[in-house]
């Protein structure tokens, strides 16, 4: 498959990619078909993979950065949870990795390995906040507190908060948390998100651009808008990369059949 050659290093690897020699990302899986096409300006649905060694060094960059952070934060779309059985909108490619149809009871999906990842790295004090664009539940079933979970755009499960389209609004304190967030976080995860122009995609944009910050480092199959902003760009499946992630940060996960 032919690599990923007509972008800058920073928009294939991050800043802290530039100096390294490090392949291409490959393209697996092809489309002219946007993203999301009801936001103007969305790259294309084609997929990409990075090469399995330079895949563990971006890993292993990204495993320095946590460890560096004071105020780490997550920032997560509906590629964490493909692997649970729910579908989501941008995978468009016909030979698309992600999984496109399936017969799983959203309501009653399971967590997969990244949530169980996640939350063990909220237990080890590593995350200190995380933004769900989600409406699943995945995060709260696998363990992560709702007191440190924003549910930006609604839940399936709570009649407080409903679900918000493209074009509502926020509900006011909820965009007021990840204002104070946007505000203060100095390294940020965005996974399994196109970040095509959701109102949420501050949180990612502002920790990348704000001086002082460790940066952002970007989880994703598809290209975004912002991978030349990012410090650290990884294209791999999210339960790839966080399985990686576990083992660098030496956490402690459930057993294998709750994933």
């Amino acid at each position: 498959m032919a690599a990923l050659l007509d972008a800058s290093i920073e928009a294939k690897h991050g800043k802290l990619g530039s100096d390294q020699s490090w392949k291409s990302p490959r393209l697996i899986a092809s489309s002219t078909e946007k993203a999301r096409p009801d936001v103007t300006g969305t790259v294309d649905a084609s997929e990409y993979l990075d090469d399995p060694d330079v895949l563990d060094q971006k890993v292993s960059v990204l495993a320095s950065l946590i460890r560096q952070s004071q105020q780490f934060v997550v920032y997560t779309g509906a590629g964490i949870s493909t692997s649970s059985g729910i579908g989501d909108y941008a995978s468009k490619a016909k030979k698309s990795i992600v999984m496109k149809e399936t017969s799983v009871n959203r309501l009653k999906a399971e967590p997969t390995l990244t949530h169980h990842v996640l939350v063990a790295m909220e237990r080890r004090n590593y995350i200190k906040h995380w933004i769900q664009q989600n409406h699943d539940g995945l995060a709260q079933k696998a363990g992560y507190p709702q007191a440190k979970l924003n549910e930006i755009h609604g839940s399936w499960f709570d009649k407080k908060n409903p679900v918000v389209l493209m074009d509502d609004q926020l509900r006011p304190d909820l965009f007021r948390w990840l204002q104070e967030w946007e505000e203060k976080a100095d390294l940020c995860l965005a996974m399994g998100t196109s970040m095509c122009g959701m109102e949420a995609d501050c949180i990612a944009t502002t920790v990348a651009q704000r001086p002082g910050t460790l940066g952002l480092a970007i989880v994703n199959l598809q290209r975004t808008p912002h991978d030349h902003l990012s410090a650290v760009r990884i294209f791999a499946p999210c339960d790839e990369v966080m399985q990686l992630l576990a083992k660098k940060l030496k956490l402690k996960l459930p057993p294998k059949k709750y994933y």
